[in-house]
C-alpha cells in the first residue's frame, strides 16, 4: 500500500511538471518558398480517460516492473515522442528524467543535432554539354521532429536522395566556366548558385521537417573523358590572354617613347617613327633572344 501511495504521488507530480506542446510549423525564413508537398502534419491527439485509466490499472497491478520502467530520460537536442495506444500523445523537448507510465506506450527519439552529409561525385553535365564531376556538403537539422517521424521512412535517405537531384538540377542550368567574369558559372560558385542549390533542397525536404542551411560544391573538375581536350583549350586561351597583355603594354612602351622624345625636342620623321615603333615591337613582343640586323646601304654605281 505505501508502494501504490508513492506511486501516485510520483505520477501526479510528474503530470504536473511536464509540459507537452506540439512544434508547430516554423515561419516562413527568409528566401523560402512556399510548396504545398507531401502528407498532412500529425498532430497530438487526446488520449481518451478509459485509455489512461487502463494504463496506470496495469501500472498498480505489475507495479515491481512499472517502477523500473518509467524513468525516461531525454538528452539535450533530443526530442521524445509518446504514442499511446498507437495514438502522439505527447512530445518532450525538455532534457532531464520523466516519468511516464510504459504500458501502452511506445517511446520513439528524434534527435535534432545538425548533420553533415557528402553526397559524393557523380557526373553531370553543364549548360555547355560538358561532363563534370561535381560533389557536395550539405549541412542540416531537424526542427520538426513529428513531421520527421510519421511523413518519411528514413530522414538521412531522404535527403540524400533530393540533395543528388537538386544537384544535378541546378548544375545543368550553369556553364562549368564563363567568359564573363561577372556571369555565374560554376567554377566560380557564386552565391547565386549556392543559394539556389538551399532554396531547391528546402522545398523538397520541409514536408520531413527538415531544415537546409548549407549546400556547398566541395568537388568540381572536368571529366576524364574531355580533361585532356578542356586542358588543351585552356592552355590556348591563357597564351592568348597572355598575347594580348605583352602587345598592349607594347604598344604603351612605344606610345610613350615616341612622345618623350618629341616632349626633348627631338623631330622624328613618320618614316623613322615607323621604323622606331617596329623595332620596338618586334624586341618587346618576341619570346625568344633579338639580334640587331644593321641595314647595309650600297653607293649608287655611275
Amino acid at each position: 500500500l505505501k508502494l501504490q501511495f508513492l506511486y501516485f504521488i510520483v505520477i501526479s507530480f510528474q503530470k504536473k511538471k511536464i509540459t507537452t506542446s506540439v512544434m508547430q510549423v516554423n515561419p516562413m525564413r527568409k528566401n523560402d518558398v512556399e510548396v504545398n508537398i507531401g502528407p498532412v502534419d500529425t498532430p497530438i491527439e487526446e488520449v481518451p480517460c478509459y485509455m489512461h485509466l487502463l494504463r496506470h490499472l496495469l501500472g498498480l497491478l505489475l507495479l515491481p516492473f512499472t517502477i523500473f520502467l518509467v524513468w525516461n530520460t531525454v538528452k539535450p537536442k533530443e526530442a521524445l515522442l509518446v504514442m499511446c495506444f498507437g495514438k502522439l500523445w505527447k512530445v518532450i523537448y525538455s532534457p532531464g528524467c520523466h516519468i511516464i507510465v510504459p504500458w501502452g506506450c511506445d517511446f520513439h527519439t528524434i534527435s535534432t543535432k545538425y548533420v553533415t552529409m557528402d553526397t559524393g561525385n557523380s557526373t553531370i553535365s553543364d549548360l555547355n554539354g560538358n561532363p563534370v564531376i561535381v560533389g557536395a556538403i550539405v549541412n542540416y537539422h531537424i526542427e520538426d521532429p513529428i513531421k520527421a517521424f510519421f511523413n518519411v521512412e528514413d530522414v538521412d535517405q531522404y535527403v540524400r536522395t533530393n540533395s543528388e537531384v537538386v544537384l544535378k538540377s541546378v548544375v545543368s542550368k550553369y556553364p562549368y566556366e564563363s567568359k564573363d567574369p561577372s556571369a555565374p558559372s560554376l567554377k566560380g560558385c557564386s552565391d547565386e548558385i549556392k543559394t539556389e542549390l538551399v532554396l531547391e533542397l528546402r522545398k523538397r525536404v520541409r514536408v520531413a521537417g527538415v531544415h537546409v542551411t548549407v549546400f556547398d560544391l566541395s568537388d568540381l573538375y572536368y571529366a576524364p573523358e574531355i580533361a585532356s581536350a578542356m586542358l588543351i583549350r585552356q592552355q590556348a586561351q591563357a597564351t592568348i590572354d597572355a598575347r594580348h597583355l605583352i602587345v598592349n603594354g607594347a604598344v604603351d612602351i612605344v606610345g610613350g617613347a615616341l612622345e618623350g622624345l618629341s616632349a626633348r625636342g627631338i623631330r622624328v620623321s613618320e618614316s623613322e617613327a615607323a621604323g622606331l615603333a617596329s623595332n620596338l615591337l618586334c624586341v618587346l613582343c618576341s619570346e625568344g633572344h633579338v639580334h640587331n640586323v644593321m641595314p647595309l646601304q650600297q653607293a649608287d654605281k655611275k
